[in-house]
This record gives C-alpha cells, structure tokens and sequence, in this order.
C-alpha cells in the first residue's frame, strides 16, 4: 500500500506546531510542572518507566535541571522537522521528550495529550522512506487513522453509560463549573439540552461518517467550531487543538496538494505584486 505522502506531510506538520505550543506553555509555565503530582504509582513496569517517566521520578534538583535542558531541545527538533523531512531519530527524539514531559505533569494532562503521545510513537514509523511491499508504514498510517476514531467512539460510548448526557442536562451541568462554563448555557435548559444532544451525536457519528468524502469534511468542520468553543469558553485549548491537529490523517491527497497549490499561487501573486 502507497502512504499518500502530502497528507502525511500535513498531517506531521499540524502536530509538531501543536508539539511547540505544548513545549512553549510548559518552558513558560516552568512553575506549574514542578508543583505538579508526580507518579511512580502510573509508571509501567520495569525498565520502560525509565523511559516514559524519566523527570517524574528523578530527585527535584536533577529535575528542574533536566527540564530547561529538554524543552529547547524539544523546541529545536520540533522546528527542524516542521521545515525539513523528518528523520526516524529525530521523530524519536521529540517522542521521548514529550512523553516525559506530559508524564512529569500528568494531574494536569487531558485526552488530547494523550492522543498526541500516541500519535507521536507511530509517526517515527512514518519517517521510514516508502518502499516497495512496505509494511510498518501504512501500518503506522492506518494506526494513526484509527486511534482518532477510536477517541471520539470511546468518548462517545462512555457518555451513554450515565444518566447526564442521555437526559440532556450534561452540558447545563458543565456550565455551572467555574473552571469551564459559559454559565449562561446552565440558565437556558433548552439550549443546554440541545448543545448536550448536539455533542453527543457529533462523538456518535464522526467514527463513521468520516469514512465517505463529502460526509468527513462536514464532520470535521462540525469538529472544528466544536474543539474551537471549548478552546475558547471552557479554556482547555490543548485538548481540542490536539484533535485539530490529527484531522489531516484522513485527508485525501488530492486535496491536500490541491490545497499546498492553491496557497502557492497566491503566495506568487502576492510576490510579484
């Protein structure tokens, strides 16, 4: 199987500019990640916790140390693969850092970290080169592509396990919470239990929709003002920006270079004018 290469590309680059935001928020906010939980509890047996849990089990000093030595490496590697192709050990080298720095801080990781993480392991297999008969590359593809669906189905189904979402008074509920609101939502039960029905039809559907053409950018764009508004109202930007991020994963290439050409044209224009 041929990996639509611009796709890909898109899709790399989407990820590694939220990878630098990530980076950026966690130099700025140095403070925050030190005060957080660390948790040898949540590390994985043996070896591997060394690994992925390196700077939550190091002693404070040698910590805070090793965190302003990471995230500028984190930072550089980011913009060295936004820029030029991206290598197997380069990819490696962001996906050790990241994951550190995400494990370091986990009281204050989302779902959307976490689908980050995962789709930062798969894509060093995406830096391999195409070749013939190749095998680990559109597998990694393929992963990529369905750990996305499997986020929103899971998310989805596990709503319908309460009582909540299913009555319509799940969003009105939210609302009400200082730390995401708008309050005004929790005011209007009519609006509340729309937006309710609205989200959950949405985390419903996208797993299959996405599968026809005309059905997936529709989705998506749903998905766009979704992620956006609870960018903006419920203040947790990150979440809704790593699934942005992923969306180019299910790009067709025909309109990714359709897209690459059209911005090229009018990057011309703009130059010779």
């Amino acid at each position: 199987m041929t990996v639509p290469t611009s796709t890909v590309r898109l899709f790399q680059r989407a990820v590694l500019l939220w990878v630098i935001g990530f980076a950026l928020n966690a130099y700025w906010g140095l403070d925050a990640l030190n005060n957080m939980g660390r948790s040898p509890v949540y590390a994985p047996p043996g070896p591997l916790k060394y690994i992925t849990h390196a700077l939550a089990l190091l002693p404070d000093g040698i910590n805070d140390l090793v965190v302003l030595l990471l995230v500028p490496v984190l930072l550089l590697f980011c913009v060295r693969d936004l820029f030029r192709a991206p290598r197997w050990w380069s990819a490696l080298l962001i996906w050790l850092v990241y994951v550190n720095l995400m494990n370091k801080a986990w009281l204050a990781g989302s779902g959307g970290q976490q689908l980050i993480a995962n789709v930062l392991f798969w894509n060093i297999l995406l830096t391999r080169p195409q070749a013939k008969d190749e095998v680990l590359r559109p597998a990694a593809f393929w992963i990529i592509r369905m750990q996305l669906l499997l986020a929103y189905a899971a998310t989805g189904l596990h709503k319908l396990t309460g009582t909540q979402w299913l009555d319509g008074t799940a969003m009105g509920l939210v609302a009400t919470d200082p730390a995401y609101g708008p309050l005004w939502i929790a005011a209007h039960p009519i609006v509340a239990s729309i937006t309710t029905g609205c989200v959950l039809l949405f985390q419903l559907t996208f797993s299959i929709a996405v599968w026809w053409r005309p059905t997936r950018y529709a989705c998506m764009f749903i998905g766009l003002l979704f992620h956006m508004g609870t960018a903006i109202w419920m203040d947790i930007p990150e979440m809704g920006l790593a699934f942005i991020a992923v969306y180019p994963i299910w790009f067709e290439e025909r309109d990714v270079d359709r897209l690459r050409n059209s911005f090229r044209s009018k990057a011309e224009v703009s130059l010779q004018s």
